[in-house]
């Protein structure tokens, strides 16, 4: 499952992957001016949650907050 939205000037790539009993979190984001999204500036794992749903908002959440923090390049 994954999601894909853009925030404050990035493109976000949120996934829920199968991760033996639960899915693991993974937030991948690129610059959306000038890039291709498919180069990620900063990805990263964010945890593993029991549903595809809690693992995605991880992901989101995660994204955003390293986009807010100022982690992302």
């Amino acid at each position: 499952m994954e999601r894909r939205f853009e925030y404050g000037g990035y493109a976000v790539l949120a996934r829920a992957v199968p991760a033996g009993q639960g899915y693991l979190g993974l937030a991948v984001i690129a610059d959306a001016f000038g890039e291709e999204a498919s180069v990620p500036t900063h990805s990263q794992e964010v945890g593993v949650a029991p549903t595809a749903e809690a693992a995605l908002a991880l992901a989101e959440a995660a994204a955003m907050r390293a986009i807010d923090a100022g982690e992302v390049e």
